[in-house]
């Protein structure tokens, strides 16, 4: 009976190795790692119970899109593969070292699971696109196109700096957003606990004076107490609404009509056209250089953006290779792309540099986007706090006015 066994152990260079393998009893297991030119150190059975429970908390975080890796996790792992390639080290002595000193763990059982494909007599590209398709569709086809091409660690450094532009880009948009995102999550705190615990105080005093709170406070007061005794319904008609909008989201009509208004949006709309132009020629820029068709290309390209219109025009695109002709002209029909995109890429075709001149569309479409978004996070931040501070302004204003009336009469 085959079993799974992890083990710890020690290479010639005395450094140490964590893995994991498949043998049918501990002395072949001892084999098998005396054979890696490996020293055991420790042997014990991966128990199927145990791997069962793993796989299905593995599964459920990565339902609700946590437990996954990171663009700077893949830049890291393609990194580094790389560089012990380059090196002469063995593909699968590498996935071992690698498996046993990332930092993200979800990844890490990943590389052991690879592994131990791997040695099992699958190649690389085979070994990740077996982990239940958590390596994304992109790597798995730039690593297969690397074995075939006999230039494996070129296509890694190539992949690694390609996740190293996307982590940047990524970095750019959470540092530029954090602060007005900050601000605007205080000020609400600020807002709900004036409107829920101090406004009350105050209207007790108004009453026990004889007087009537102004309107503005009124109305505040009003919602708060509403809040608060009808919160059971409002939190059941928020979680209606987003279990509704979230089936919505995933049916075919209500998928493309959302990407449609995502494109359309007035200032959000403009941040992600231009980030999808960006990751539509880093990523087909990044497959042609590697030696993957065109057509191919395309086709995994569609997987990276997820929009649905964006989707409907590469379909377009494919048609068109498939009846011989260019794919700028069906860009240029769709009216999704950027019009400077479909240029450099009429352009591209017609010079033969098409790799090239994505690659450039890419760094500019980059820039772009983080010009606009530094600007917006500059422009956001004064606006919120004058927002905040002209409503607390008019609310400590209509509460303190009516006092000072009435100390005017004393």
């Amino acid at each position: 009976m085959i079993s799974d066994y992890r083990f710890k152990a020690r290479n010639w260079q005395g450094r140490k190795v964590n893995g994991r393998l498949s043998a049918s009893s501990l002395d072949e297991a001892q084999a098998k790692i005396r054979s890696r030119g490996l020293v055991p150190l420790e042997i014990r059975e991966y128990r199927y119970l145990n791997l069962f429970r793993r796989a299905a908390l593995l599964k459920a975080l990565h339902g609700f899109g946590l437990g996954r890796y990171s663009s700077r996790d893949l830049m890291i792992f393609c990194r580094q593969l790389a560089t012990m390639l380059k090196a002469g080290i063995p593909v699968l002595h590498a996935l071992n070292v690698l498996a046993g000193q990332m930092e993200n763990k979800t990844l890490r059982v990943k590389l052991q699971g690879a592994s131990t494909s791997l040695e099992q007599g699958s190649d690389l590209a085979g070994s990740l696109n077996e982990q239940e398709g958590y390596f994304p569709p992109l790597l798995v086809n730039m690593v297969a196109a690397g074995e075939a091409g006999g230039m494996l660690d070129d296509i890694l450094e190539r992949m690694a700096l390609h996740y190293e532009n996307q982590h940047d880009m990524e970095e750019k948009i959470r540092s530029a957003t954090a602060y007005p995102l900050l601000v605007t999550a205080v000020a609400l705190i600020v807002v709900l606990v004036m409107i829920i615990f101090v406004l009350p105080q105050f209207a007790g005093i108004f009453n026990s004076m004889g007087m009537e709170m102004p309107l503005f406070s009124r109305v505040l007061l009003a919602a708060g107490a509403g809040a608060v005794s009808y919160w059971p319904l409002i939190a059941a008609a928020l979680a209606a609404g987003t279990g509704g909008l979230t089936w919505y989201a995933k049916t075919e009509k209500g998928r493309l009509r959302l990407d449609m208004l995502r494109l359309r949006l007035p200032l959000y709309g403009k941040i992600y056209s231009k980030n999808i132009a960006a990751r539509f020629a880093r990523t087909l820029g990044s497959l042609l250089a590697g030696g993957v068709t065109l057509q191919s290309s395309l086709r995994l390209v569609d997987k990276v953006i997820d929009n649905k219109v964006i989707s409907s025009a590469i379909g377009s695109l494919s048609d068109a290779l498939n009846c011989g002709e260019t794919i700028a002209g069906p860009m240029s029909a769709a009216g999704c792309f950027p019009p400077l995109l479909t240029e450099m890429i009429r352009v591209g075709e017609e010079t033969g540099t098409l790799g090239q001149t994505l690659n450039r569309a890419a760094v500019f479409y980059e820039k772009e986007v983080s010009y606009i978004v530094d600007r917006l996070g500059t422009i956001l931040e004064p606006i919120l706090l004058l927002a905040v501070g002209l409503f607390i302004g008019l609310l400590v204003f209509s509460i303190l006015s009516p006092m000072y009336q009435v100390f005017q009469m004393i």
